[in-house]
């Protein structure tokens, strides 16, 4: 798994929950001093559950201190963080629930593939300035802001965690397991010397921050704890391998008097300029990442001319094209290369193959002629497929003798006639099969509701390599979904159209050898006890140069 992947999902344990309220636990994302965190399933989609350990559940004064932090935390607004969505306060077990961030965080990142650098060492600064800039607007402190806890999502940085580890701190800067509050390498001198936390010591959290993602390590980095205590106190960092504004205001955070380090708001200005600061949400809103290697920053250039004497301040980082989503695409396949999402869908005379479904002779698979049967012909000139208690997903491979080609458009008009909203998914696939053995689909969906993304599918995982992505004016009857499938020197692109409107591009560079397919694909959530039913219609294969 590459740097670029999706967290990993494992597998829940005998003792571990399956609901949450009116969530569905689909695996655990991690563990640590707190609590478990899960990925669920809710009305709205996936989430982040942390589920607090029962030891602490049961502290009076801690369940107050947490009550708090969650009710000021939900206060957060959104700018670059992965806000509270819900949370359970009172019995057992304890929980809150955030946004569900499809990214790997800083701190694996740099630790599998190394410093950031460029637009992206910007956009991250940009990112995480802005997240607490909103933090420190709603009245919370992080007090624990490091790599870790910063994830990279498709829509840039995303800060979590902030202001609940308070709930934790019994004082003066010691847990209630007596275990300091805050990781070391991060930590303010203030917090050393006397325990005060507060907004100066999540500025400084930031200069170490940004000094990590530049170099792969905090400045103040130690093999032992005393050590990086003793080092925060005391050594001023060498911070040469920021240029610029970018390294006079890392300087100014980390100045070890709180009183003489900027505020999360002028960080802001100093990146980006004062009047653009002003609107922190528009700013938050055009923080993009591109980690993909294989193409160019995904950033231009600020327009305007800088005041004479002073040094150009870092290029803002803005999302290339329109479509919302495309600037950073992770899979845990391989690196992803995203292409601009412009234009409408490409135009094809030479069609392969194409079928209306009028009869039910052409080939499909037919496990019976009928408009609720499992898989096959409806019998009233549509093809329909629906999940059912022994498949979540099912696929159909469109009957093509024709040798497929390398570079193709596949097209359907599809109706999504039953199942959860939040879990109902019908597409078009392409199949690249990584050797004579194994499959590989790439999945081009939506939801019900009005999602959209691509994922991969093979034998041994299943993938998101995108973000579920809004549809402008999606209508769940007669969409008309195209896919446009391209290999080529060992990698898969696939561009995704719903009607017009293209809703994301991405390149998977993990390799897939055998003979392409295509065809069509539902899905449902795992263990969703309504089934998903789409009919299809007007089905397409364009072969394009």
């Amino acid at each position: 798994m590459t740097a670029y992947g999706l967290p990993p999902v494992l597998a829940l344990e005998p003792a571990d929950p399956v609901e949450l309220g009116p969530y569905r636990v689909a695996g655990r994302l991690g563990r640590g001093g707190m609590g478990t965190v899960y990925l669920g399933e809710g009305p709205s989609g996936p989430v982040a559950i942390k589920v607090i350990n029962r030891h602490l559940a049961a502290d009076p004064e801690f369940v107050a201190r947490f009550r708090s932090e969650v009710a000021a935390a939900r206060k957060v607004s959104r700018f670059c963080t992965a806000p509270v969505l819900d949370a359970r306060l009172e019995g057992e077990p304890l929980w809150v629930v955030t946004e569900y961030v499809a990214g790997p965080d800083l701190a694996r990142l740099l630790r599998e593939q190394g410093p950031l650098t460029g637009s992206n060492l910007e956009a991250l600064a940009v990112g995480v300035a802005a997240a607490l800039t909103a933090i420190h607007g709603a009245g919370v402190v992080h007090r624990d802001l490091k790599p870790a806890n910063v994830l990279l999502s498709p829509l840039g940085p995303r800060v979590i965690d902030f202001g609940i580890a308070r709930a934790l701190d019994a004082g003066r800067g010691q847990t209630v397991t007596g275990k300091i509050l805050g990781t070391p390498e991060y930590m303010a001198p203030e917090l050393v010397s006397d325990g005060r936390s507060g907004p100066p010591a999540d500025v400084f959290a930031w200069g170490c921050v940004v000094a990590a993602a530049a170099t792969g390590a905090s400045p103040f980095a130690s093999r032992t704890v005393p050590e990086a205590l003793y080092r925060v106190v005391h050594d001023t960092p060498k911070l040469d391998v920021l240029d610029g504004d970018l390294r006079a205001l890392a300087e100014a955070a980390l100045a070890k008097d709180p009183g003489a380090r900027p505020t999360a708001q002028e960080l802001l200005s100093g990146l980006v300029g004062q009047k653009e600061a002003a609107d922190t949400a528009r700013v938050a809103g055009t923080v993009r990442l591109d980690l993909s290697g294989a193409a160019g920053p995904a950033v231009r250039a600020d327009a305007g001319e800088e005041p004479a004497g002073r040094s150009r301040r870092p290029r803002r980082p803005y999302l290339v094209g329109g479509a919302v989503g495309g600037a950073l695409l992770l899979a845990a396949a391989g690196a992803l290369g995203v292409r601009a999402l412009a234009g409408g869908p490409p135009e094809t005379t030479d069609v392969l193959y194409r079928d209306d479904f009028a009869g039910d002779q052409s080939g499909w698979y037919n496990s019976g002629t009928k408009a609720d049967a499992v898989h096959g012909y409806t019998g009233d000139g549509r093809y329909t497929i629906a999940t059912d208690s022994a498949e979540d997903d099912r696929y159909a491979a469109a009957p093509v003798n024709a040798e497929a080609p390398e570079h193709a458009v596949v097209e359907v008009r599809a109706d999504l006639a039953a199942g959860t909203p939040h879990s109902a998914w019908g597409g078009v696939f392409c199949e690249y099969r990584l050797d004579d053995d194994h499959y590989s689909y790439y999945v081009a969906e939506v939801r019900l509701d009005g999602r959209a993304r691509i994922h991969k599918r093979t034998e041994t995982a299943f993938t998101d390599l995108t973000a579920d992505l809004p549809v402008p004016g999606f209508k769940k009857a007669g969409a008309v979904l195209r896919a446009e499938c391209e290999r080529s020197d060992g990698r898969v692109r696939v561009g995704f159209w719903v009607g017009d409107e293209m809703v994301a591009d991405v390149v998977d560079t993990a390799g897939a050898k055998g003979k392409p397919k295509f065809g069509l694909a539902v899905r449902k959530w795992p263990g969703d006890g309504t089934d998903t039913r789409v009919n299809f219609d007007d089905f397409r294969i364009g072969r394009l140069p």
